[in-house]
């Protein structure tokens, strides 16, 4: 009888897990098309604009990958301590980026080029005030690393908020290039996101920016 209830249990456990249904873990992005043919700058410049309406479709790898890449991945190997996409002041390199998506809450790492696991599951209420944030796929948060600003209390120096600029700014245009909306946001919450992010009081969220397909049409 006990057999009989055991093999009814496994088969319904079985059956309730979705085919192909893997744990949350580690994502290893996938490396930008240098040599991909696409539009110029002045192009993806005169495109660049904000959107706030966006698809529930998870990101493609490519697309995904390439987004943190741009907004500040490495993209001179050979140099000393990795060339960055974007320019940090004093190359402190002083601004961390996570990405908040369905699956969870990651932290991305330039030197590999992948994301690492932070907090499995769907936080993306988190990741803003806006009801848009929660529907998008992917939401990125920048952060100022404290002890790398030299700061001990008060004012973020300026320059955190230019870093972010060029971080930001990156993003808008490879969106603009590959077809998709983004727009940045100073409305979260930095308390709430502390836990998600695993960062203590020497780490600021300065800003988000949301990230997705165009909307679906009808």
């Amino acid at each position: 009888m006990m057999l009989k209830i055991f093999i009814l249990a496994l088969a319904l456990g079985l059956r309730a897990a979705p085919l192909g249904a893997a744990e949350p873990a580690d994502i290893k992005l996938s490396q930008p098309d240098l040599k991909a043919k696409g539009m110029t700058v002045i192009e993806a410049l005169k495109k660049r604009k904000s959107d706030r309406e966006f698809s529930d479709r998870e990101l493609s790898l490519r697309h995904l990958s390439e987004v943190l890449w741009a907004a500040g991945g490495i993209n001179r190997p050979e140099k000393s301590g990795g060339g960055r996409t974007a320019p940090t002041a004093r190359n402190l390199q002083a601004i961390e980026i996570f990405a908040i998506t369905r699956a969870g809450v990651y932290r991305y790492d330039p030197p590999s080029h992948e994301l690492k696991l932070l907090t499995p599951g769907d936080h993306r209420t988190s990741a803003g005030e806006q009801a848009y944030v929660a529907a998008a796929p992917l939401n990125i948060i920048y952060v100022a690393d404290l002890n790398k600003l030299g700061v001990k209390g008060g004012q973020i120096p300026i320059t955190a908020a230019m870093d972010m600029g060029h971080f930001s700014q990156n993003v808008y245009l490879y969106c603009a290039s590959a077809g998709l909306n983004t727009v940045t946001r100073i409305s979260i919450d930095p308390k709430a996101l502390a836990p998600l992010l695993k960062i203590d009081k020497n780490f600021q969220p300065l800003m988000g920016q949301t990230v997705g397909y165009p909307p679906d049409k009808p």
